[in-house]
């Protein structure tokens, strides 16, 4: 079966790669019979919230699978049903989860210090940095094929198909630039020059010691 470059299969793909990028995270939280013996040591707050974030995990890997199954036998063939679908899981799901919390908490960093901190060391601002590119790439995908799904007639479907030359050039390089801008937020490491590393753990030179004035007799 011959696959059509078109903006159904680019944003199918989209959605694709941002679905599954978001899989090992929520695996991370999954607790399994061995991790559930062992929070049995510990504070019975810490288990519930533990239990609770298994959970949610294991709800958000169900939605997961169901957005790539949608995608895949329905999405791709361009029913308007799984478009709306898509929509609800874009929105009602991975926009409170990815985005929302960042404007509900206190932002202390400016967005070039975000950006920096996330290319340059793992934490908080590449985890959200990720989120927020992931969150990108599934609206892209979301927004791409609209007149793919309501603004052509049925009839005309498979008369006209959309030409690669055509479409190719912008949304190729949306993909591609997606892709590689995720890829440099998460694998990029930041090292310390060796020289810069020894200035920091050369010690500074004493002070002189003060000179007494000499009295002349």
């Amino acid at each position: 079966m011959r696959i059509r470059a078109d903006l159904v299969f680019i944003s199918s793909v989209l959605f694709t790669i941002a679905l599954v990028c978001l899989i090992p995270a929520f695996w991370a939280n999954v607790l399994t019979e061995r991790d559930k013996t062992w929070l049995v040591k510990l504070d019975v707050g810490y288990r519930l919230a533990a239990q609770t974030m298994s959970d949610l995990s294991v709800v958000c890997l169900a939605i997961i699978l169901i957005g790539l199954i949608v995608i895949w036998t329905g999405y791709v063939k361009r029913a308007r049903s799984t478009w709306l679908v898509m929509f609800i899981i874009v929105w009602v799901w991975a926009f409170p989860l990815l985005v929302l919390p960042l404007f509900k908490g206190r932002i202390v960093l400016t967005f070039s210090e975000w950006l920096y901190s996330a290319i340059h060391q793992p934490g908080s601002p590449r985890t959200w940095a990720e989120s927020v590119v992931l969150f990108l790439m599934m609206v892209i995908a979301l927004l791409l094929p609209i007149k793919s799904f309501f603004l052509v007639r049925e009839i005309q479907e498979p008369i006209h198909r959309p030409s690669p030359k055509l479409i190719g050039g912008s949304a190729v390089t949306v993909l591609l630039s997606m892709v590689a801008l995720l890829a440099w937020i998460h694998f990029r490491v930041y090292e310390i020059p060796p020289d810069v590393l020894s200035s920091q753990q050369r010690l500074p030179p004493p002070p002189a010691p003060p000179q007494t004035p000499c009295k002349v007799q």
